[in-house]
C-alpha cells in the first residue's frame, strides 16, 4: 500500500468516526431541547360546570307592571268609575327561599372549602413554585458543563521567504481537523475551572520536494487544567452566590404572598359570611313586619264603616306594598350573598350558577370578648407576613449592597494552564506519547482592568445604599402602619359591642312602644288616622331597629376576625394551617 493510499484509509476512517458521532450529537440535542408535555386548554371544558349548572336553574317569570290601583283592603270609592281592581295574581314578595335546595354549612367548613378550591388562591399558589425554580437556576450556575467541538480548518499560506530546498513563493497548504471535549464548572469563589483534552490531525502539503515534515500527516493530542480566578472584584462566595441567596429570599416572599390571598380570602369569607346572617335575619324581621302589618289591614277592613274610614286603610294598604316590596329586596340579599360564598368557596360541586342555596349554619357571637392592646400589638409584629417580606427585602437589599461595593474593585484575574502533549503519525501513538508524560506545557499571568473614573461602579454603589435605605425606611412605616391597624380594629371591636348593646335596648324600646299601642287598641280606642300611622310607624320603627340590631351583631363579629386580619392570625383563628419554613418576623 502507498503512502498516498494510506493517507487516504486514514482520512476516511477519520470522517467515518466523525459521522457516527454526529447521531450521537443529535441526540443529546433533541433531548435537551425536546417540547415537554402541557396540558392543552379548552375553554369549553372550563366553562361547562357553570353552564349546565344553569341550564338547571329555575328562572322566575316577573309579573306585569300594575296600571290601575290594586288592592284587596280597599273597597269602591262613592261615585267612582274606575274602582280598586282586585289583583288578578297573588301580590309578588320573590321567589320564596325554599324553592331553591338549601345547603346550611358551618364557617369553617366555608373557609376550609375556599382554601382547597379557590382559584384566587390556587393561582397564587403557582408563584413560590415558580419561584423555586428561578432559585435551581441561579444555583444551577455552578454546576458542571460537559462540552465537546469539532472543528476542519485549511490553511493556504504563501511563503514570504525562499531556501535552498523549497524556492521562493512556495505554497503552504495545511488540512487540521480538530476535536475538544472536556468539563467546564464555574466556582463559587468567582472562578472557572476547566479540564479538557483535545487532539488535532494535521495534513501539511506543498513545501517543496526536499522538504521533510515527519510525520506527515501528524497527530497532536493534549491533555489541559486551566484555572481562571478572580483575585479582586467577583471574588469570594458571598459575592458569586448572591443571585443565589436573592432568589431564596424571593420565593419566601412569594409564599408569603400566597399565605396573603389565603388570608384575604378568608377574610372575604368572614365578611361576606356574617353579612348572610345578617340578611337573613333581616329577612325575618322583613315577613314578620309584612305579616304584622297585613293584620293590621285585615282589621281595619273588618272594620270598615264603623270607626274606620277609608283613610286608614290606604295608609295600611300603602304600607303593605312598601313592606312587601322590602321582602322582595331582603329575600334578593340573600340570595346575592349567597352566590358571593359560592364564588369565594369555588366548590365543584356548588357552582355559582346552580340553584343551590347556601345558608349560614353558625350562630353569631353575642359574648364580650377582652382584648389586652399590647398584648394583640406583639401579636401583630410576629405574625404580619409583610414585615417578613420586608426583612427579606431588607436582606436582598443587603446582599445587592455588598456586591456593588466588591464592583467598585479593579478586575485583577489570575489565569493558570498546565497540560501535556503527544505527537505521532496516529491518534494511537500520539497517546501513548503523551502518557509518558515528558511534554510538559504551563502558563500563568494576570489579566488586570479598571475604568477611567470607575463611574459606573460608584453609580451602582450608590443606587444600592439608598435601595437599602429605602428598604429599612419602609419596614419602620409599616411597623407604624400595623399599630394603626391593630389599634383601630381593637376600637372597632369595643364600638360594635357597644353599637349592639344600644341597638338592642333600641329595639326593647320600640318593642315596648308597640306593645302599648296594642294594648290601647285592644282597650277600644278609636283607630283614627293618626291612630292607625301611629301603629305603622311603630310596626315600621321596630323593624329598623331590629336590622341595626342585626348590623352591629354582624359587625360586632366580622370586627373580631379583622382584628385577626391585622394581627396576621387569622388562618390560625380559623384552623386554616399553613406547611412553610419559619421565617424570622417581627424579631423573633
Amino acid at each position: 500500500m502507498t503512502i498516498d493510499s494510506r493517507r487516504r484509509e486514514r482520512r476516511a476512517r477519520l470522517w467515518r468516526a466523525a459521522g457516527a458521532a454526529l447521531p450521537c450529537l443529535a441526540a443529546v440535542m433533541l433531548a435537551a431541547g425536546c417540547k415537554a408535555e402541557y396540558p392543552v386548554f379548552d375553554p369549553h371544558a372550563a366553562q361547562r360546570p357553570n353552564r349546565e349548572a344553569a341550564s338547571t336553574y329555575k328562572n322566575y317569570q316577573l309579573p306585569p307592571l300594575p296600571t290601575t290601583l290594586q288592592s284587596t283592603f280597599l273597597p269602591p270609592r262613592a261615585g267612582e268609575r274606575r274602582p280598586p281592581t282586585r289583583p288578578t295574581t297573588v301580590p309578588t314578595t320573590g321567589p320564596a327561599l325554599t324553592v331553591d335546595p338549601i345547603v346550611r354549612l358551618p364557617l369553617q367548613e366555608i373557609i376550609h372549602r375556599a382554601v382547597a378550591n379557590n382559584l384566587d388562591v390556587r393561582v397564587a399558589g403557582y408563584q413560590p413554585a415558580i419561584d423555586a425554580t428561578r432559585t435551581i437556576e441561579a444555583d444551577a450556575r455552578f454546576d458542571p458543563t460537559y462540552f465537546a467541538n469539532i472543528q476542519f480548518e485549511r490553511r493556504d499560506n504563501k511563503q514570504a521567504f525562499s531556501t535552498v530546498t523549497t524556492g521562493s513563493g512556495n505554497l503552504d497548504r495545511q488540512n487540521i481537523l480538530t476535536g475538544q471535549t472536556g468539563l467546564r464548572q464555574n466556582l463559587e469563589s468567582g472562578g472557572q475551572v476547566e479540564l479538557r483534552y483535545q487532539t488535532s490531525r494535521t495534513d501539511v502539503q506543498g513545501l517543496g520536494q526536499f522538504s521533510q515534515i515527519n510525520p506527515n500527516p501528524f497527530w497532536e493530542n493534549q491533555i489541559v487544567l486551566q484555572l481562571t480566578q478572580p483575585l479582586l472584584q467577583n471574588f469570594g462566595n458571598d459575592i458569586n452566590r448572591a443571585r443565589i441567596l436573592i432568589s431564596r429570599n424571593n420565593q419566601k416572599i412569594s409564599l408569603l404572598d400566597f399565605r396573603k390571598q389565603i388570608e384575604e380570602t378568608t377574610r372575604d369569607i368572614e365578611q361576606a359570611y356574617w353579612q348572610l346572617v345578617q340578611a337573613e335575619r333581616d329577612l325575618w324581621v322583613a315577613e314578620r313586619l309584612l305579616a304584622d302589618t297585613l293584620r293590621t289591614a285585615d282589621i281595619l277592613s273588618k272594620r270598615m264603616g264603623q270607626d274606620v274610614t277609608r283613610v286608614q286603610l290606604s295608609q295600611a294598604n300603602a304600607s303593605v306594598e312598601q313592606r312587601r316590596t322590602a321582602l322582595v329586596r331582603a329575600r334578593s340579599r340573600v340570595r346575592d350573598l349567597s352566590d358571593q360564598i359560592k364564588r369565594l368557596m369555588e366548590d365543584p360541586d356548588m357552582p355559582v350558577s346552580g340553584d343551590v342555596l347556601v345558608l349560614p349554619a353558625d350562630g353569631p357571637l353575642e359574648e364580650a370578648v377582652h382584648f389586652d392592646l399590647s398584648e394583640e400589638m406583639s401579636a401583630a409584629l410576629l405574625n404580619r407576613f409583610e414585615l417578613g417580606q420586608q426583612q427579606l427585602r431588607i436582606d436582598n437589599a443587603a446582599i445587592a449592597s455588598n456586591v456593588a461595593k466588591n464592583n467598585l474593585l479593579p478586575q485583577l484575574n489570575f489565569v493558570g494552564q498546565v497540560g501535556f502533549q503527544g505527537l505521532g503519525d496516529g491518534f494511537e501513538s500520539a497517546f501513548y506519547d503523551q502518557m509518558d508524560f515528558n511534554q510538559l506545557n504551563y502558563q500563568a499571568g494576570l489579566q488586570f482592568e479598571i475604568p477611567i473614573g470607575n463611574r459606573a461602579a460608584r453609580a451602582i454603589m450608590t443606587r444600592a445604599r439608598l435601595q437599602q435605605q429605602q428598604a429599612i425606611d419602609d419596614y419602620r412605616r409599616q411597623v407604624d402602619q400595623i399599630a394603626l391597624d391593630v389599634k383601630t380594629a381593637l376600637r372597632e371591636v369595643e364600638t360594635t359591642w357597644n353599637e349592639m348593646a344600644g341597638r338592642r335596648q333600641a329595639r326593647f324600646g320600640f318593642a315596648d312602644q308597640l306593645a302599648a299601642i296594642e294594648q290601647r287598641e285592644a282597650g277600644g280606642e278609636a283607630l283614627t288616622p293618626t291612630f292607625v300611622q301611629l301603629k305603622l310607624q311603630s310596626q315600621e320603627e321596630l323593624a329598623d331597629s331590629a336590622r341595626l340590631e342585626n348590623e352591629a351583631v354582624a359587625n360586632y363579629n366580622f370586627a373580631i376576625a379583622r382584628l385577626e386580619f391585622v394581627k396576621g392570625t387569622l388562618l390560625r383563628y380559623n384552623n386554616v394551617i399553613m406547611e412553610e419554613e419559619k421565617l424570622k418576623m417581627g424579631g423573633q
